[in-house]
């Protein structure tokens, strides 16, 4: 079996804070000039230091002792950092940030061994995890009664009964995702980031103000190229019979499909708990252009939430384990979730969010972004393959006739059957009676948006300028690999 390559074209929609887990300290790592923060090079500007100290005749030791515990102001007032420092190109500071902080600590953006931000496949491919953990549970039918007794390991018994039994039988295996390449610290910002709402001072809106602190981030617009491949040795024949995969290796190419469905159940939830807010109308504004964005996406594109900013709901099942509100309030209960005084069942959980602020007001989600998947949407078996169906041409409703066989695209899922693009500019519907011979209890359990199908028409009728075209499923072949 080949591999399955893509290029995963990202745009920001959002900033996108991604951290190390360190602080960036006023003093010792940065220093505040006018509207920038200037970010140091540590070892060039202790050599400069010494090289101009010893310009006074001065010994290395006697340097070191009278620098000692100096910050980087301090420095500038002995006259060892001058103004020419701070320019666009001084050696002595990586990089330089506008803004101004509102703390004296900074929460470092990762970056690479050469000071170069860039985008982790390992934060993608988590995000990538929970899209399909979200589906393959819809799929599977899965259930969050029985979970481990840790509170560290609770989703395992769920995750291994998905995913594989153990990390040698993951299905993520064959889902390699790499790192973007580096970008320019020019597309680094600061950005003042409100953890709302938490306990904390009264806004003049009645709300709770919650905490800000300061991030680096890559800009809204940056835009990052990733490489993401299947490989196609573990979906093979040979390793099948070891690794047990089955149908499971087609929810790697439903992945599009699937996105798009847990990114609309992700802003329905947000938007629902913005509503609510008094002063929630700017975030709600962010959402109204996002929600306009996804309905305008192609079969080959989605949204993900990554980063720092996801939050809880953005975990592998978090979005799953609150379908139940009773069972979800006693998970909450039995594990500790929170330590929320005088909290009710069906309260809103989490209740904080991650936001960029825009003055006094929150306005933008943290790390938003669009993938664009370039590459082949299909794998090919090379052991048994398979010859293709001889597919009428059509193109409008009109040269469609019954009993034609097609291929189309499952682009909407609904209780009484599914929707399938066939090309002609009209989907048909697959009613949920003719999706398969034995009786179907749900449509997902066949069919997932996203999946390419095998149809014949059963009928095609116009009224006005609608049209209703009804396909079937029962004795067409479909593909397995």
């Amino acid at each position: 079996m080949k591999d399955v390559k893509w290029t995963a074209h990202i745009e920001l929609l959002s900033p996108l804070h991604i951290g190390t887990g360190t602080d960036l300290l006023e003093g010792v790592d940065w220093i505040q000039r006018d509207d920038y923060v200037y970010v140091a090079d540590q070892e060039a500007l202790l050599e400069a230091v010494f090289d101009r100290a010893g310009e006074e005749g001065r010994s290395d030791a006697t340097i070191a002792r009278a620098i000692a515990g100096m910050t980087l102001n301090d420095l500038v007032d002995a006259g060892y950092l001058t103004p020419e420092d701070f320019s666009g190109d001084s050696p002595l500071f990586r990089y330089c940030l506008p803004g101004r902080p509102a703390m004296n600590q900074i929460s470092e953006q990762i970056k690479d061994v050469y000071g170069q931000p860039y985008l982790p496949g390992s934060s993608l491919k988590g995000a990538l995890r929970t899209v399909l953990a979200v589906g393959g549970a819809t799929v599977r039918q899965l259930r969050f009664d029985r979970l481990g007794r840790s509170r560290s390991w609770a989703a395992q018994p769920a995750e291994r009964e998905l995913f594989g039994r153990n990390s040698n039988y993951d299905l993520l295996r064959a889902l390699q995702v790499s790192d973007s390449g580096p970008m320019s610290p020019d597309h680094l910002r600061l950005e003042r980031v409100n953890i709302y709402p938490t306990a904390g001072q009264r806004t003049q809106y009645g709300q709770q103000r919650g905490l800000d602190i300061d991030v680096e981030a890559l800009r809204q617009g940056t835009t990052f190229q990733v490489p993401i491949k299947v490989e196609g040795y573990l979906l093979s024949r040979q390793a099948e019979q070891k690794l047990r995969f089955g149908k499971r290796k087609n929810w790697l190419l439903n992945l599009p499909g699937w996105a798009r469905k847990v990114a609309g159940q992700r802003m329905a939830h947000e938007i629902e708990f913005f509503q609510q807010r008094a002063d929630g109308r700017v975030v709600l504004g962010f959402y109204s252009r996002l929600v306009q964005t996804w309905e305008g996406l192609d079969e080959n594109e989605f949204l993900l939430q990554v980063g720092w900013g996801g939050g809880w709901l953005s975990k592998t099942f978090g979005w799953l384990l609150q379908e139940d509100a009773t069972a979800f309030e006693r998970i909450v209960k039995d594990y500790r979730m929170t330590m929320e005084r005088g909290r009710k069942a069906g309260d809103p959980f989490p209740r904080s969010r991650h936001l960029v602020r825009v003055g006094e007001h929150p306005a933008v989600p943290l790390g938003w972004i669009k993938v664009s998947l370039e590459g082949p949407q299909v794998w090919a078996e090379e052991e048994a393959v398979e010859e293709p169906v001889a597919a009428p041409v059509v193109s409008r409703p009109e040269d469609l006739q019954a009993g034609m066989v097609l291929e189309g695209t499952v682009r909407n899922v609904v209780k009484f059957g599914a929707f399938v693009d066939i090309g002609v500019g009209h989907d048909g519907l697959v009613h949920v009676s003719e999706l398969s011979e034995g009786y179907v209890r749900r449509v997902e359990d066949v069919v997932q948006v996203g999946q390419r199908v095998r149809v014949r028409v059963l009928n095609v009728e116009r009224r006005g300028d609608k049209w209703r075209i009804g396909l079937t499923m029962k004795g067409m072949p479909q593909r397995t690999d």
